[in-house]
């Protein structure tokens, strides 16, 4: 990982836990910077202006997803139920990985709606991917429905206990491979 790449995560870090810990509205340039360690320039040079901020993180949430979406889409050697698989277990990671992140990026939507758009778009697309997984739609819709609640519960702070999570997980896992026994 290059320095650029550290920096810009740590000013992403930065803007959410300021947002975690402040609210959305006490997120200004000079917060982020101090917050970063950085001088404002510095934050500048990578970000110039609180949009761009806000975009970054929403960049940063979504390129890593959709990289490890396509990496894990690609390593399943079973074409039936992979990509709903995948968006299982990415999602449950995720919970885990980009907690902060995610949270702040539900504040900064509540801010800034036209944030959700790329998104938006890349689950759309993804939802398709999922309803022509080579299962029963029905399944595999019901199997995204749940995970998308697993993942808003923990959004708001209704966080499932560890032993149910990893019997919820293996029990969806194994919704994705019903047809294959």
């Amino acid at each position: 990982m290059s320095h650029k790449m550290d920096t810009k995560e740590q000013i992403l870090k930065a803007v959410a836990n300021i947002i975690n810990t402040e609210g959305v509205c006490s997120l200004t340039l000079e917060a982020v910077a101090k917050s970063a360690g950085i001088s404002k320039g510095g934050l500048l040079y990578h970000f110039p202006n609180k949009d761009a901020l806000l975009t970054g993180m929403v960049d940063h949430l979504l390129d890593g997803f959709i990289n490890e979406m396509e990496s894990t889409v690609n390593e399943d050697k079973c074409e039936k139920g992979k990509w709903t698989r995948a968006y299982i277990t990415l999602t449950f990671n995720q919970l885990d990985s980009e907690s902060d992140m995610n949270t702040a990026f539900l504040a900064a939507v509540a801010t800034n709606p036209e944030l959700l758009k790329p998104m938006a778009n890349y689950l759309q697309e993804l939802h398709s991917h999922i309803e022509n997984d080579h299962i029963d739609p029905i399944i595999s819709t019901i199997v995204r429905l749940a995970v998308d609640g697993i993942y808003f519960n923990q959004l708001y702070g209704m966080n499932v206990q560890k032993d149910t999570d990893k019997e919820v997980l293996k029990q969806l896992i194994s919704l994705t491979k019903e047809d294959l026994k």
